[in-house]
Parts: structure tokens; sequence; C-alpha cells
């Protein structure tokens, strides 16, 4: 309870020139694809991702082609982090105990990077300070002549 967001909290990120969003999830939530705010996309797999008895396989596929995973405290953090792929991760101002507290880093995934909510339902914040990293990150790697 309260540690996802909605991914219209993306928008920050989605602004970020050379960024583009492509959605993990499955099922649930995907209906709030429908309602971004204007000029904002986020791409879906569509129904069969994920889908069978192997659980997983396509997101983790799908996960080793991507610059970067940005979640929030879910299965997706815990695949990204084994996997080695670069995530970062959205938490809610009182955490699950195993991101510890006062914590950018996780002592079990040398890949994560964590992003902590200020004050309860903050996540404006989060995506604040991910943005401005995002941007840092954008900048250098896609510097115009």
């Amino acid at each position: 309870r309260g540690r996802s967001f909605e991914p219209r909290d993306l928008q920050p990120l989605a602004q970020v020139p050379e960024v583009r969003l492509i959605s993990l999830q499955k099922l649930h939530g995907l209906d709030q694809l429908a309602a971004l705010p204007s000029g904002m996309s986020i791409e879906s797999l569509g129904n069969a991702f994920d889908g069978g008895s192997d659980a997983f396989v396509d997101t983790a596929a799908v996960m080793q082609s991507l610059d970067l995973v940005v979640t929030c405290d879910t299965s997706v953090a815990h695949l990204a982090g084994a996997l080695g792929r670069p995530t970062w991760v959205a938490l809610r101002y009182a955490a699950d105990w195993r991101w510890m507290i006062d914590r950018s880093d996780s002592p079990w995934y040398a890949s994560l990077r964590l992003f902590r909510q200020r004050t309860p339902n903050d996540w404006a914040s989060v995506f604040a300070k991910m943005s401005t990293e995002l941007q840092a990150i954008s900048s250098a790697r896609y510097k115009r002549p």
C-alpha cells in the first residue's frame, strides 16, 4: 500500500530529450496509460507481454535491452537488481525495511539507485530528482556538435 506511483508521475522523465518510456506493466494499471497528460507517451508491450507459464521471462528479456529501469518497490526492482540492470527505485517515505534508511544504494543489488520521498505521498520530488539526474546523463550521452 502506498508504494506505487501513477504513470503520469513519470512526466518529468518523459520531458528529457532522447528518452522513451516503455511500460513493463501487466494487467492492473494499464488503463492509466490512456489518461496520460497531453504530449506524454508511454509505450505498451501489448496484451501478450509476459503471458503464459513462464512469468517474467519477457520482462527479463526486455530489461536486458533497456538503458535504465525505473520502478517502484515491486518484484520488477528485485528482478532488475538480480539481473544487474541499471535501475532507479522510487521509494515511499516509509519504505520497506529491505531498503534500509537514509541510503541511495542497495546492499542487495549493486545496480540499484534509491530515490526516496521526502514526505509522505510526495512523488513529485522523487521524479524531479530523477529528471535532473537523467538530464545530466542524457546531455553527456547525446552531446550535440
